[in-house]
């Protein structure tokens, strides 16, 4: 009896740990720094109070850095931001990463 008692925790064990790394991957899917699913309705206020100042604004986007593509496969050497495109009462509406403007 033992024995099966250890498998279901183990198993409800893996399950649980199999679904926040799901939860995880899905509400960080533009980039593991940033919830995609928090930063989507907030205001840019909130979002700065929790992340910090934004590094890049323009028009109706804001983002922050997140890295430079000098991968070994296809790399375009340009920097990458994390966008979020506000409406006219500065709420987010839409995230994605994204390079450098005219870049």
């Amino acid at each position: 009896m033992k024995i099966f008692t250890k498998r279901r925790v183990l198993i409800s064990a893996l399950i649980i740990a199999v679904g926040l790394s799901l939860t995880f991957a899905l509400s960080h899917s533009t980039y593991y720094k940033y919830n995609d699913w928090w930063v989507k309705g907030k205001s840019l206020a909130e979002i700065e109070n929790r992340y910090g100042g934004f590094d890049i604004r323009f028009g109706s986007t804001a983002g922050y850095y997140i890295y430079t593509d000098n991968g070994w496969i296809m790399p375009d050497h340009l920097p990458h931001y994390y966008y979020m495109e506000y409406d006219e009462n500065g709420i987010v509406r839409r995230v994605y990463d994204g390079c450098h403007p005219g870049g």
